[in-house]
């Protein structure tokens, strides 16, 4: 059985900058939620189960996440 691995959000914006699209689920401690996230050179778009695209600044990202952790589901170069 494979362990699932959850990253920070710190991680998450270092894997986004490496990549053209991230699928993530956020995990915060109570639910998880599936996000569709891509980096655009200085901002990150962020897809929720909204389905509202959300642009962020690297930093507001980090910072609204901040204490949130990520589990990989798909990353597409």
């Amino acid at each position: 059985m494979t362990d699932i691995i959850y990253i920070p959000t710190t991680e998450l914006v270092k894997l986004l900058c490496n990549n053209k699209f991230v699928e993530a689920s956020l995990n915060d401690g109570i639910f998880n939620a599936t996000h569709f996230i891509r980096f655009g050179g200085r901002k990150i778009f962020d897809t929720g189960i909204d389905s509202q695209e959300i642009s962020w600044s690297i930093n507001d990202f980090v910072s609204y996440y901040e204490n949130t952790f990520w589990k990989i589901d798909q990353i597409v170069n």
